[in-house]
């Protein structure tokens, strides 16, 4: 049977696409959001269905900042691609810091 859950995670407020695209780091077990209308990063554990998008919050302001997210393997790191934003969005999940500086 399948089941659709729209319940367990969910809470986020008003307002259209807060984020786009997922990516799963296997080294700190989680799911990262790209923000693409939202100022921060949805990050949720699967495990457990925690969700969190305080951590990486903060970020810039506007509309369809980031779209996509991957994790890269090499580097440890998550990439989000920019979309209206000047940089792509770069972030470190075993630190929870983010960069939009470097590769822009």
């Amino acid at each position: 049977t399948n089941v659709t859950d729209t319940t367990t995670l969910s809470g986020f407020g008003p307002g259209p696409a807060k984020w786009r695209g997922i990516a799963y780091v296997p080294s700190v077990d989680m799911l990262f959001a790209a923000p693409f209308n939202a100022q921060s990063v949805l990050m949720i554990n699967p495990r457990t269905n925690v969700t969190d998008s305080t951590t990486l919050s903060g970020l810039r302001t506007g509309g369809e900042k980031w779209v996509g997210i991957a994790y890269a393997s090499s580097t440890g790191m998550l990439y989000a691609g920019p979309h209206t934003a000047d940089a792509v969005l770069i972030i470190n999940p075993r630190t929870n810091i983010t960069d939009f500086t470097t590769l822009g």
